[in-house]
């Protein structure tokens, strides 16, 4: 009955990251509609790139106010909170009549989501040690499931009728999302004992579990050093230490390409030289990014996030090497470079929904959702400065250029792994911190 009630919980939260993730693949479907001809609202190349660039530039200040609010008003407080400002925004981009207004309601989702970080938070704190690791994965497969729906309605539906969809689902989410509890983690911090323990009955319902994990929960945060000022933390090394490693390695990873094909995907495709259709392209690829999660979902409950991602930048590495020596030489199928792209979104998901999942795991309880923001917010400003200079990148390097890019930095993103990241797997949250601290590794 637990299993069932967390999985419940998770299945509820992630509509945030589903609604996320149709914004993420939205821009790719808008641009393929805006520049047909004919189209009420007619873009050039620079409107194009500010269209994607601008999905990602107010998100870092997202995620920096996620982080402060997470901490002081709770995670479930923060996802309510989410998907109203998506109603919102889903109802600015459905009246944009000018590229203006586009630009306006794309900064406000943006914006926005910057907080869906709040959703890997409350799963991290919710889930049990040894059920963590796949009820993370659901939050990134709900991500990749939306820009497949999203792709998938662009085939037959237009931009605007797909923004009034989401609306009314945004505004259906935020009712259902009152049937779960605030994460009994944050309530124990705040020393709110009384509501802790009622949250975590409602998950485990059993008297006699909820009694012993409080009990253990008080014990380990009675070890937590009771630092009042925030930036005092930052000497403390469970906190500067994951701080480097992420932060070194947002800036490797996020040159390997993925978020380039997901924004740009229909652009992407066509720059191939494929005879497909962009669009039809662009399903396939986001329906294999879910079929990458999924086995994710298989394969991180058998082996431990940093073999698992070494494989993947591995596979990554290899698919771009392959797709770069067939765009080089003359003459040959372009198919190739195609299926070479479908092997790498195949391999990626290890690469870049491990790392999420990480960093909801790392960092300090007590500051865990301000330190998650610092290291997103300096991961979505990568995210903005690649897609923004998208466009220049592709004419200075070509497409096979880009392939041979993004294969180097794979590979250097995989050294990264393997010299620097921790084990998590089957481990309390508060047991990672202390290893930090300490440098016992248990």
């Amino acid at each position: 009955m637990t299993l069932v009630i967390n999985i419940i919980a998770t299945l509820l939260s992630c509509q945030i990251a589903l609604i996320a993730g149709v914004f993420q693949g939205y821009s790719a479907i808008l641009l393929a509609q805006l520049k047909v001809t004919g189209s009420s609202l007619r873009i050039n190349e620079d409107q194009a790139s500010w269209i994607v660039s601008l999905e990602n530039i107010f998100r870092p200040i997202g995620v920096l106010i996620e982080g402060s609010l997470n901490d002081k008003f709770g995670r479930k407080t923060l996802l309510l909170v989410v998907s109203q400002l998506f109603f919102i925004g889903w109802i600015l981009t459905y009246f944009s009549n000018t590229i203006f207004m586009l630009y306006v309601s794309r900064s406000f989702l943006s914006f926005v989501l910057g907080m869906v970080v709040c959703v890997s938070l409350y799963i991290a704190e919710i889930s049990r040690p040894e059920e963590r690791d796949i009820f993370m994965t659901f939050a990134l497969l709900f991500i990749t499931l939306g820009e497949l729906i999203v792709y998938t309605l662009g085939y037959v539906l237009n931009w605007k009728t797909i923004a009034m969809i989401l609306f009314i689902y945004s505004e259906f989410i935020f009712f259902l999302l009152f049937l779960i509890p605030e994460s009994f983690i944050w309530y124990m911090i705040k020393k709110r004992k009384p509501e802790a323990i009622a949250a975590l009955l409602w998950f485990r319902r059993s008297t006699v579990i909820t009694n012993v994990e409080i009990r253990e929960m008080e014990k380990k945060l009675e070890k937590i050093d009771e630092r009042t000022k925030f930036l005092d933390n930052f000497f403390d090394p469970a906190v500067w230490k994951p701080l480097l490693i992420m932060i070194g390695f947002s800036v490797f990873q996020q040159q390997v390409g993925y978020n380039i094909i997901v924004f740009y995907a229909v652009d992407f495709f066509t720059s191939l030289g494929s005879t497909y259709d962009g669009i039809i392209l662009s399903m396939i690829f986001a329906a294999l990014s879910v079929v990458s999660n999924l086995l994710l979902i298989v394969l991180i409950n058998k082996y431990n996030k940093k073999i698992l991602m070494i494989v993947s930048g591995l596979g990554m590495t290899v698919s771009m090497v392959i797709g770069a020596i067939c765009l080089s030489i003359p003459n040959i199928s372009r198919t190739i470079a195609v299926f070479s792209v479908f092997s790498y979104v195949l391999f990626s998901m290890g690469m870049l929904s491990i790392p999420i999942m990480i960093i909801s795991e790392i960092f300090p309880s007590k500051i865990r959702g301000n330190m998650s923001a610092i290291v997103l917010a300096i991961l979505y400003l990568m995210t903005f400065l690649n897609l923004k200079f998208y466009p220049f990148l592709n004419n200075w390097l070509k497409v096979n250029g880009l392939f041979w890019y993004f294969a180097v930095f794979s590979l250097i993103t995989v050294i990264f792994v393997l010299l620097f990241f921790p084990k998590t797997k089957n481990r309390s949250l508060f047991d990672i911190e202390e290893e930090f601290r300490t440098n016992i590794k248990n």
